[in-house]
């Protein structure tokens, strides 16, 4: 099941609609390849984490981001910008600076997210540890538990046991 995070998806729409302006406005800055590799590199973590997969359809994610974000937004992108407004130039070079950012923007998103799955596992793996640990409160633990990350439980019987016969009474 695939969930969208609400406060991502309207910080990625802002985004969108600034970058449209900017990208179809008759507006000119000093580093124009820097703001497009940029701004697709922000665009492209917006739209990867607007989606919570909850760890289960990463590579779907990873294809989807692809697809949408460094296709169609950064290869797209000049060529709607190119029909939009004649005052804008077609610059192949544009196109790779978007796509440069928005591939390092799925790189390390996918980085990150694997290792925050990682990191979930581990502390989901040491509570239930912690928790076994606490429930054993009567039995002995023998042995160096910490180093393996193994328990070794040496149980005893506390009923009347007849000590010559080795029975129960």
């Amino acid at each position: 099941m695939v969930s969208i995070r609400i406060p991502v998806l309207l910080v990625f729409i802002a985004s969108l609609v600034l970058a449209g302006y900017l990208g179809f406005a008759n507006v000119h800055f000093g580093h124009d390849k820097l703001i497009h590799f940029i701004t697709f590199f922000i665009l492209t973590i917006e739209f990867y984490f607007t989606f919570d997969t909850k760890h289960k359809s990463l590579k779907t994610l990873r294809s989807i981001t692809l697809i949408v974000c460094t296709i169609g937004g950064g290869i797209g992108s000049e060529f709607i910008q190119s029909l939009v407004n004649e005052n804008r130039v077609f610059d192949p070079i544009d196109i790779a600076f978007n796509i440069l950012g928005s591939l390092l923007a799925v790189g390390l998103s996918s980085w990150y997210q694997t290792y925050l799955i990682k990191r979930a596992k581990e502390v989901k793996r040491n509570n239930r540890y912690t928790q076994i640990g606490q429930t054993i409160t009567n039995e002995e633990l023998v042995g160096d538990t910490e180093d393996e990350g193994y328990v070794s439980i040496q149980m005893h019987d506390t009923g009347n046991v007849d000590e010559q016969s080795n029975r129960k009474i």
